[in-house]
């Protein structure tokens, strides 16, 4: 059975994609917020703490291409898989970091995970929409990275102040495997 003639099925899968992004925005900014207190606890200055967001811009940047080329040649299940895999990884393992060189590792690593979920979300919009539905696919999967903008601050201050900023780090990066399940069942 062909699977565009499964009835509703499809904004099933653009849910999940929405919640993809939403969750690659949490884990994100998750450092954004907790900047002051992380820097505290590990004896960052402003400029170190600056250089982490310049490893993670530069991976970044390399995965876009990368991750372009390798959603084109894997199935889109597998891409989307390992992207979230690599960014959940590296946002839980920034709970472990005890300085700057082990944060910067941490925060390229997301880097390279979080910028598959662009291309990814664009070929699943396209594998699963007809071309006269495409910008509303889009606009859906998009609104998750503006309300992750929005709801990631009070989470995560929350988080912080309820359990301390390692557990952040550790219930953001968490939201990623719960992810993974959600999208081995649907997709």
């Amino acid at each position: 059975m062909n699977r565009f003639t499964l009835r509703g099925l499809r904004w099933y899968i653009i849910g999940t994609i929405f919640l993809a992004t939403l969750i690659n925005l949490l884990d994100r900014l998750t450092i954004s917020v907790l900047a002051p207190v992380i820097m505290a606890n590990l004896g960052l200055t402003n400029l170190q703490f600056a250089s982490i967001s310049t490893w993670f811009l530069a991976a970044y940047t390399i995965s876009q291409g990368l991750s372009g080329y390798l959603y084109d040649r894997w199935t889109t299940r597998i891409a989307f898989t390992v992207s979230v895999t690599v960014w959940s990884l590296a946002a839980v393992a920034t709970a472990f970091t005890r300085g700057l060189a082990s944060l910067s590792v941490v925060r390229f690593i997301l880097g390279l995970g979080e910028a598959g979920n662009w291309p990814g979300a664009a070929k699943v919009v396209a594998e699963w929409f007809p071309a006269r539905q495409r910008a509303l696919g889009m606009a859906i999967f998009n609104s998750g990275a503006v309300l992750g903008a929005i709801f990631a601050p009070p989470l995560i201050v929350w988080l912080q102040l309820a359990f301390g900023w390692r557990a952040a780090f550790l219930a953001t990066g968490g939201l990623g495997f719960l992810w993974i399940v959600v999208w081995q069942t649907f997709y």
